[in-house]
C-alpha cells in the first residue's frame, strides 16, 4: 500500500518529531501524521487523540487500513487529559487556535519534563508565544511554511524558568527573525499592514498608540534588513 503523503505544512511538523520518538497527536484529526512517521520508521509508538468521536474514528479506519494498530493507539479525550498513560516523549498539537493550544497545555495531565512540544497555531501565534514564555517553556525551534497561506511552527520544551519576549518576538518569533528566511519578510509585510491598521484606529478614537508605534518602528527595521 502507498505511503501516506504529507502537504508541506504536516511535512515541517513531522520532521520536528524526534527520532524514536513515543507521540501524542493532539487533535489527530485523520490520524495521517503519526501514520506517516510510524510508516517511515521515525516514531516507537503513538497515540492519536481528539475530543470529537467522529475524526477518531476516521483515525482508526485508517491506522487499521495502514496496518498499524499495533503501533498506534486512539484515545478520546480533550486536549492532553489523561495522556500520560502514554508516556509520550513529542506531542504535536497542531491546526487549532492559539488560545485553544494554550489551554490545552494548561489542563495537561501529562508530565512536562522532557517533553517536545511541537506547536502548530492556526491564530494568536503572538498570544501562544507570550504564555509558553511566562509558564517556564523555553522555545528552541521555528519554523515558517507555506501551504496555500503562511503557517508558524513552534518547538518547545519546558524548563521552569519564566522568560520575556519583545511584541515583534512574539509576533514572529525570535528564531524565525535569526533565520532571515525569505517567508520572514513576507510574513512581516503582513504583520505590518495589520499594525498599521491598529494603530491608525488607536490614533483615530484617540488612544495611546505608543506600543503599536515602537512595535511598526521594529518591524520595518527587520523588514528593510532585507535589502542590505
Amino acid at each position: 500500500m502507498a505511503a501516506i503523503v504529507l502537504d508541506n505544512r504536516m511535512r515541517c511538523i513531522a520532521d520536528c518529531v524526534r527520532q524514536g520518538a513515543v507521540l501524542a497527536d493532539v487533535g489527530t484529526d485523520h490520524g495521517k501524521l503519526p501514520i506517516y512517521l510510524a510508516q517511515t520508521g521515525k516514531i516507537k509508538r503513538a497515540v492519536a487523540s481528539d475530543i470529537n468521536e467522529m475524526p477518531l474514528k476516521k483515525a482508526l479506519n485508517n491506522i487499521e487500513k495502514y496496518a498499524l494498530s499495533s503501533v498506534i493507539d486512539t484515545y478520546l479525550t480533550d486536549g492532553l487529559i489523561g495522556v500520560e498513560k502514554f508516556s509520550p516523549t513529542d506531542v504535536v498539537i497542531a491546526g487549532m487556535g492559539g488560545e485553544l493550544i494554550e489551554q490545552i497545555l494548561e489542563n495537561s495531565t501529562v508530565d512536562k519534563t522532557g517533553v517536545k512540544f511541537i506547536l502548530q497555531p492556526m491564530t494568536k501565534e503572538d498570544s501562544l508565544r507570550r504564555y509558553l514564555c511566562q509558564s517556564g517553556y523555553e522555545i528552541t525551534d521555528e519554523h515558517i511554511v507555506r501551504e496555500g497561506k503562511i503557517y508558524q511552527i513552534i518547538c518547545a520544551e519546558y524548563s521552569g524558568i519564566s522568560t520575556r519576549m519583545t511584541e515583534v518576538e512574539c509576533l514572529l518569533g525570535k528564531i524565525n527573525i535569526e533565520k532571515q528566511s525569505e517567508l520572514l519578510f513576507e510574513l512581516v509585510e503582513k504583520v505590518i499592514k495589520r499594525t498599521r491598521v491598529k494603530l491608525d484606529g488607536k490614533r483615530t478614537a484617540g488612544i495611546d498608540y505608543k506600543e503599536e508605534t515602537d512595535c511598526l518602528n521594529e518591524l520595518l527595521k527587520i523588514s528593510e534588513s532585507k535589502r542590505r
